[in-house]
């Protein structure tokens, strides 16, 4: 699977990747801030339907060529995410350093997402789960071996 397409069985890596989650405070700790500051972008739920319908109408427009740059600056989020999440479960002795940078990075890739258009049905809601499930980010798109869903 490419990392960067729609995840059909978003529930049930969500599922595997916290039930195959570390269990040290570290873990515990930033699951908690993640989840924390992401909930406080609730308030931009309405622009973000409006910005998904916008999308809509855009891709119509103009061919997709706006889905391009939006894409290209989702990608350093994504790929910050993603190997900050890998280095948080390959690297334990990191994690007091990732801690910080990775909920910062989380939340504003949350908040860009929220504000991008929705170009994909459905993509918008992998890209939130990838910010919001930080530092699992890494299961959602490569699942445990043991657990392959």
């Amino acid at each position: 699977m490419h990392d960067l397409e729609q995840i059909n069985d978003l529930r049930e890596r969500i599922g595997v990747a916290r039930a195959n989650a570390p269990s040290d405070i570290f873990t515990k700790f930033a699951k908690i801030l993640v989840k924390y500051t992401t909930s406080l972008l609730v308030a931009f739920k309405p622009i973000s339907m409006v910005t998904t319908a916008i999308g809509g109408c855009l891709i119509v427009f103009t061919i997709g060529f706006l889905a391009l740059p939006i894409l290209f600056i989702w990608l350093p989020f994504y790929y910050l995410l993603a190997g900050t999440s890998w280095l948080w479960l390959k690297a334990r002795y990191l994690r007091p350093i990732l801690l910080i940078p990775g909920v910062i990075i989380a939340f504003i890739a949350d908040l860009y997402v929220m504000l991008m258009p929705d170009f994909e049905r459905g993509a918008k809601i992998t890209k939130l789960a990838i910010c919001e499930e930080w530092p699992l980010s890494w299961y959602l798109t490569h699942p445990p071996k043991q657990s392959v869903v």
